[in-house]
């Protein structure tokens, strides 16, 4: 690998050691969200379109995740 990245990758885990668990929490609430408006769609009877959820999500913009999954629940 090269250098200049592994140096980087060492900088961001010991230098910002919130960054790699944040990320993963963000993930795991992001599919859990996704995950939850399928269910939510197949309880309706409709088809999830995941393009379009993604679209209505990365709309809100910028949000902490709490305030992402109430802004979603109120969407639905």
């Amino acid at each position: 690998m090269d250098p200049a990245f592994l140096s980087f990758e060492l900088d961001r885990y010991l230098g910002w050691p919130g960054q790699a668990p944040s990320y993963k929490i963000g993930q795991r609430i992001w599919n859990e969200l996704r995950e939850e408006a399928r269910g939510a769609a197949a309880a309706a009877g409709r088809e999830f379109d995941l393009k379009e959820w993604h679209m209505r999500a990365l709309s809100f913009g910028s949000l902490g995740l709490d305030v992402l999954r109430d802004a979603l629940r109120e969407a639905e």
